[in-house]
């Protein structure tokens, strides 16, 4: 490939949900060298990725307020029972992971927040 025509719509709100047709623009970009175009594609596949991964959080965040989300913080009472509450928070915690509700690093700072107590 000696050159490449790109073409991009582009909008300026911060939810792609609520922008429609209507609130974006057209960029096109042409005669780009091969490595100019990979790097504007890599670009906006990175955009992507991270709307992606924000709608992904969104919805577990919307998931977990219907089901009524889990408790982190250790509960009051005596050692025996503080110490069978976080391991069932812990269990909660894995169940939730293992369900893919949760990342990894999600479940590493609920088990870093139980174990500190």
């Amino acid at each position: 490939m000696f050159g490449a025509d790109l073409a991009i719509r582009a909008g300026k709100t911060t939810d792609l949900a609520s922008e429609g047709a209507h609130g974006s623009r057209r960029l096109e970009f042409q005669g780009l060298r091969k490595e100019q175009a990979q790097a504007v594609y890599r670009i906006c596949q990175a955009q992507d990725q991270a709307w992606r991964e924000k709608r992904r959080i969104r919805e577990l965040e919307e998931l977990r307020a219907r089901s009524g989300g889990i408790q982190v913080l250790s509960g009051q009472g005596a050692p025996g029972s503080a110490q069978s509450e976080a391991v069932r928070r812990l269990q909660e915690a894995k169940q939730l992971l293992d369900a893919k509700l949760i990342t990894d690093a999600e479940y590493e700072a609920i088990k870093a927040k139980i174990v500190s107590f």
